[in-house]
């Protein structure tokens, strides 16, 4: 009962490619993790890896299965990212309702959450509230994934005055989310200053690798 318990949680395969894995090995496979390619910032946003080969396999793992193995991967470069920043908490980027019973998850809140835990500050996300539901970035032209955020956000007057927070996502390409909802923290919330970060960023002429849903097979 207890390997099958192990099993579930920290599968004995690579988190990416389901290559098989030894006892004793690390998570991740040699091959993908190669593919791994350091980003440090996308435009305004603070990143740790660039949306593509093994690290958008992984996020798709991680959001769409729920993968554990995966986001404990995922979270080693992000986690070095972040640590040099000082703020006083993090605030992850909500879902809309809708999204979160459509993905029965929602998979930046436990990033954020974990985030938290290891960096050793709290978790606000009784601040930040999406107002509506916003189509898929992958599926938008660049000038409209500008465009569709705007005023897409609420934040709770007052709740952060003059304190600085880490915003996070799991990914980001224009910017335009990080952006409307960093706007309703220093203006609703009071925050006095917002660092956007994201785990993953999509690179230019990247969005034939962004497929909004996950495959059939992996």
């Amino acid at each position: 009962m207890w390997a099958a318990l192990l099993e579930l949680l920290i599968p004995s395969v690579c988190p990416a490619c389901d290559a098989p894995r030894r006892p004793g090995e690390t998570l991740l496979c040699a091959r993908c993790a190669a593919e791994l390619t350091p980003l440090a910032r996308l435009g305004a946003a603070h990143t740790a890896l660039a949306y593509r080969g093994a690290a958008l396999l992984l996020l798709r793992r991680f959001k769409y299965e729920g993968r554990r193995d995966a986001l404990a991967v995922l979270l080693e470069p992000l986690v070095a990212r972040l640590c040099a920043l000082e703020v006083d908490a993090i605030v992850p980027v909500p879902r809309h309702p809708e999204r979160v019973r459509e993905l029965r998850a929602d998979p930046v809140h436990l990033l954020a959450r974990s985030a938290a835990r290891r960096i050793g500050v709290p978790l606000r996300d009784d601040v930040l509230r999406r107002t509506r539901p916003t189509p898929p970035q992958t599926s938008l032209a660049l000038e409209e994934r500008r465009r569709s955020p705007r005023g897409s956000f609420a934040a709770r007057p007052g709740a952060l005055h003059g304190r600085s927070v880490l915003l996070l996502d799991d990914v980001t390409t224009s910017g335009a989310t990080l952006e409307a909802a960093a706007r309703a923290l220093r203006l609703d919330a009071g925050a006095r200053r917002v660092e956007c970060a994201a785990l993953a960023g999509t690179l230019p002429g990247a969005r034939d690798l962004l497929p909004s849903a996950p495959p059939a097979a992996l």
